[in-house]
Parts: structure tokens; sequence; C-alpha cells
């Protein structure tokens, strides 16, 4: 009897010790999972804010340039020297107001083409008359009927990235076209808070990849390649904003934003 009083008062303690060991590593447990949480929700919270960010800096790029090109397109002093019928001394009207324009917005070029002749200039004169079999994008965008049009080229030989933005008169003969180094906004995709997780691009409305800090990726990639038809659908959607889990066992995570002036988005693939 004395013995298992003993005994009771010895393991007491260490019953009460294990007691607060299991209850202290518990407690810190449960720290940690609510920290990690808190964690990963300012992450989120950041990346929502990071995209937005993109997105709209983006969007008022484009917008500035597309207000440019259709005040081009129709300006009133160049369709009056195109409906006297383009005469040779009064050509400086045209040249000299597309090189201010390359002058006082940073472009790269600007330029203006007869939708009846199908003459064209460039801030640097008198090019020459486009021609079916050779300025076909020219002659698929007078079929579209599109008031704009915007695309991206890839200079290898200057390592530069151009975004081009036209506009052409519908119920008119004007089409203009200006140009502008997008190098800023890939610098802003390299930059971002993106790249450190994963991978960030520019896709068109049909998810073709247009803009890529790889050059080998742009142009010839499609999110169709990359994911499935439904999840590609679920994103190109312009009323479609945030990240989905594309893959909970990897924690990776797909998000997207809308660019309206583009008709664009901004997509990021992040494994965290």
């Amino acid at each position: 009897m004395f013995k298992r009083s003993l005994t009771k008062l010895i393991n007491k303690p260490t019953f009460l010790g294990s007691l607060v060991i299991v209850c202290l590593l518990t407690l810190t447990f449960y720290l940690w999972i609510q920290a990690k949480d808190v964690e990963d929700r300012l992450l989120e919270q950041q990346f929502n804010l990071s995209l937005i960010n993109l997105s709209q800096n983006i969007d008022a790029r484009i917008s500035n340039m597309k207000l440019i090109a259709k005040n081009l397109a129709n300006d009133s002093h160049i369709h009056d020297w195109v409906d006297r019928g383009f005469t040779r001394n009064q050509e400086s009207i045209l040249v000299d107001k597309l090189g201010f324009l390359v002058e006082e917005y940073g472009l790269t070029s600007a330029s203006f083409a007869d939708k009846n002749t199908h003459k064209y200039w460039n801030h640097e004169g008198f090019l020459r008359v486009l021609q079916p079999e050779i300025d076909m994008w020219y002659f698929a965008y007078l079929k579209s009927a599109q008031s704009d049009l915007i695309s991206v080229y890839h200079d290898k030989n200057k390592n530069r990235v151009d975004v081009y933005v036209n506009y052409q008169q519908i119920a008119g003969n004007g089409l203009s076209g200006i140009a502008t180094s997008f190098d800023g906004v890939l610098d802003m995709l390299k930059n971002s808070l993106f790249a450190k997780y994963g991978d960030i691009y520019l896709v068109d409305s049909s998810g073709k990849v247009q803009v890529h800090a790889d050059s080998a990726i742009a142009g010839t990639k499609s999110l169709q390649d990359m994911f499935s038809k439904e999840t590609v659908d679920k994103l190109l959607q312009p009323n479609h904003f945030g990240f989905i889990d594309l893959n909970e066992a990897a924690d990776e995570l797909l998000g997207v934003s809308y660019i309206p002036s583009m008709n664009w988005y901004v997509v990021v693939n992040l494994r965290r």
C-alpha cells in the first residue's frame, strides 16, 4: 500500500509534465498553422494587387496609344491634303505630323495609309503602295472591318519588342499605325513578384502567348498547349479575375487579369 502511494506521488509530476509538454507542442503547432494561414492570405492578397496593378498599367498605356492612333486616322488636315490629290509640295503636312508624334510620345514609328489608293507613309516619308501579295496583314485588316488592330513584333536583331496599335476609319479612308517599345512592359513582367514564384506572360483573346520573358515561347505557344480545355475556357473570360488551384498537391496556382484596351490577358502560373 505504501509502495503504491509512493509510485503515484512519483508518477504524478511526470504525467503532469508530459501533459504540459503535449499541450505546449499542440499550441505551438496550432499557432504555426495560424501564422502560415495568415502568411498565405497576405501573399494571396499581394498576388491579387500585383496582378491588378500590372493589367491596369498596361491597359492605360495601350488606351493612350489607341487615342493617338485614332486622332491620327481622323486628322482633318491630313484628309484635306489627301482630298487635294496628294500634292507633292504639301506632303510635309503628313510627314511632319508623323515625325512630331514620334518625338512627342517617344514612339518607334508612326504611319498613315490611304485605304483608297493604299499609299503608305511613315515618319520618314513616303514608303510605297501596299500590295496584297506582300502586305497581307494590311489587307486582312481592311477586310476585318475592325477599327483597332494590336500586335507585337519581336525584333531579334535589335533584341527589342515593339507593340503596334493601328486604327482604321470604318466609314472613311484613313488608316494609322503607331508603335512603341514594349520593353518597359517586359521589364515589369520580369521584375514583378510573380517572376519569383513562376511564369508570367501576356496572351491574346485566342490564348496565344504574345509577350513572354523567354522570346522563344512568345508567338509559338498557346494556353491550349499547356493546360486543359476546361481550364483555358475558364481563364479566357473578360469577367474572370483571380487565381484557381491548378494542382493542389503541388500547390500550383493559375491567375489571370483582363486588359480591356487590348482584349488580351495577363496570365501567371505560380508554384509556391
